[in-house]
């Protein structure tokens, strides 16, 4: 694998002022020694977001977001480490020649340069032809009469595509671009008969797709005929550069909005993303087609606690919401769905009733996702029969079988029972033979990790538990000798799964690097959460002069509150065996405790 060499990277890091990068996304204001701001990573209106101009860190106080200048421009961005380095050696006047090899960030950006170069001049190209020229006066005004103004359309780089059919493939000929290699990237095809090629696109409003990093990568291309045998829009074909699933429309433009606000609105077409934006909702993305990928989710997981999927109100914009809501629900997210009445799009519900109609009545009054559920479920059928109320309350209740809270059960319940004059308690009798065939479905399935031994942690959190983690963590990012004591030891001092997790990442920075380096350790983990708990740790204040004795306090803490662990685990035992009369195991567990009651005194 391609790696940019330690000494570049090192480099990169100390030539940027993190003061002056931050101070691109944040306004900072000079407090005392560091400066501060409203935070980019999520909503605030009180300034928490700290950036220490000597230590070159930053910290929120707020959400406990913490890094470097690389590792802010990693979340940021939502890039990988290579990107973020790259884009900051450009900040500060350095080249990083990037060989093609196997790095899945140098590859496409060299292999594929041309592509990528081909597609800019397309989109500029375009964009002079809407703005500039006769023959586009007339998708000019079609946009203007849909409510575009002249800043939208630059915003987004949409262009226009003369009817000539060899206009665009003319131009990369006379910039030395192979047209093979053009076709391959979906700007031009080979004529039957193999003597040239023509333009995939003609006589279309051009709206180009952009990748994460804002590079154009591929187009969608709306027709102004009325002919009905010509597709109203035609899309780019997939290509090294362009992949349906793994992009998301205006990503690279909602990115901020996204994380100050923690939610994402999701739409089923681009041009929706674009309509909800005019009207004000800047956290917007589209899928291009109707497919929702796990990538999908996994990118916008990143960035957003919520989203919020917003579908057409026809048929088959329900269908893709329930689809997407239940693929985003099986992720972890929190999941509202924002319904539109009269089988109405985005678009044509803004051009209606106004953008803040559309912000506050639909965006900003989204449904729960049981309710959407039930909704769904009752679209369908007709309550006034018989089989049509069993399905209804059928499928409901198989969605509440995986929900957890009780409160949520029982307000559906009720609802049901409102809904179709069933009573709670018939309805209740039916959920929890559910959940019974349920139970029984799991317990006969083979659990492979059934084998496994998991230690949890208490949910109670102890800050002076946490405080000894976090100051040991300190000493073993700055002491490689320290870590090689305690590793040979084998001591499983850390309590939180976070924790050990960052101690076996260690173990192998150490085996790779041998000397310490918390920015580099900290810039290696791809694990966001993993990257904060150690420059939190990094930051912490200590006393030089007493290193040892507040390395073994915290060692001895951390022993003490582990035995703490254990005597709780085997009071349960002991309590249990008792139940079931079995005094044997009771006083064996008894005599157990009270040695390790007493090992407590010598730790």
């Amino acid at each position: 694998m391609t790696r940019i060499p330690e000494e570049t990277i090192e480099a990169v890091r100390s030539g940027t002022d993190i003061v002056d990068l931050i101070g691109e996304y944040v306004q900072l204001t000079k407090r005392g020694k560091n400066w501060f701001g409203l935070c980019p990573f999520h909503g605030e209106n009180t300034p928490s977001f700290s950036v220490s101009e000597d230590k070159q860190l930053f910290h929120c106080f707020g959400c406990g977001a913490s890094g470097n200048a690389i590792t802010f421009v990693m979340d940021i961005e939502n890039s990988q480490f290579t990107e973020a380095v790259v884009k900051l050696a450009g900040r500060t006047g350095l080249e990083i020649d990037m060989p093609i090899g196997n790095d899945s960030v140098a590859k496409p950006r060299n292999e594929f340069k041309h592509m990528f170069e081909a597609h800019t001049l397309a989109a500029n190209f375009y964009s002079h032809l809407l703005l500039n020229t006769v023959e586009g006066e007339k998708a000019l005004k079609y946009l203007e009469k849909r409510g575009f103004t002249r800043e939208y359309i630059e915003k987004y780089g949409i262009g226009w595509s003369l009817e000539d059919s060899s206009a665009l493939s003319d131009l990369l000929k006379r910039k030395r671009f192979d047209l093979n290699e053009m076709e391959r990237a979906g700007l031009c095809i080979m004529k039957d008969n193999g003597t040239g090629f023509f333009d995939r696109f003609r006589g279309r409003i051009m709206f180009p797709l952009y990748d994460d990093n804002g590079s154009v990568v591929g187009f969608s291309g709306r027709t102004l005929s009325v002919e009905k045998q010509e597709a109203k829009y035609l899309n780019s074909p997939e290509t090294p550069i362009f992949e349906k699933s793994q992009i998301l429309y205006n990503f690279h433009n909602a990115r901020l909005n996204v994380r100050k606000t923690g939610k994402v609105i999701l739409f089923e077409g681009f041009m929706d993303a674009i309509s909800a934006d005019r009207a004000g909702v800047a956290n917007g993305v589209a899928v291009m087609g109707t497919s929702l990928s796990d990538t999908h989710l996994i990118k916008l997981k990143r960035i957003a606690k919520e989203i919020i999927i917003c579908c057409d109100g026809d048929d088959a914009g329900w269908e893709a919401a329930k689809r997407f809501a239940v693929m985003a629900t099986a992720k972890g997210m929190d999941v509202q769905i924002a319904l539109l009445p009269d089988k109405m799009d985005p678009d044509d519900y803004i051009a209606e009733r106004g953008g803040e109609a559309f912000r506050e009545k639909v965006i900003g009054n989204p449904h729960a996702y049981m309710s959407f559920i039930m909704a769904y479920a009752k679209r369908s059928k007709n309550l006034s029969y018989e089989n049509d109320v069993l399905q209804f309350i059928h499928e409901v209740l198989e969605e509440l079988t995986s929900r957890t809270s009780p409160v949520e059960r029982d307000m559906y319940i009720r609802q049901l029972s409102v809904e179709t004059s069933i009573s709670v308690e018939a309805i209740n009798q039916q959920f929890m033979k559910m959940v019974g065939k349920h139970a029984k479905q799991e317990k006969s399935q083979p659990n492979p990790t059934s084998n496994l031994k998991v230690v949890t942690t208490p949910n109670r959190k102890v800050s002076v538990t946490e405080r000894a983690e976090r100051l040991l963590l300190f000493h073993l990012l700055n002491d490689g000798a320290l870590f090689d004591r305690i590793q040979e030891k084998r001591r499983d001092l850390f309590i939180r799964d976070d924790y050990a997790a960052i101690f076996v990442h260690l173990a192998g920075f150490y085996e790779q690097h041998g000397t310490p380096d918390f920015h580099r350790f900290a810039e290696s983990l791809e694990d966001r959460e993993l990257r904060k708990i150690v420059l939190e740790a990094a930051m912490v204040e200590r006393d030089p002069e007493h290193v040892e004795e507040e390395v073994d306090d915290c060692i001895r803490h951390l022993e003490k509150y582990r035995v703490g662990l254990i005597i709780q685990e085997k009071m349960h035992e002991s309590k249990e065996a008792e139940k079931m009369k079995d005094y044997a195991r009771a006083l064996e567990l008894a005599r157990e405790i009270i040695q390790l009651r007493n090992s407590l005194t010598v730790i």
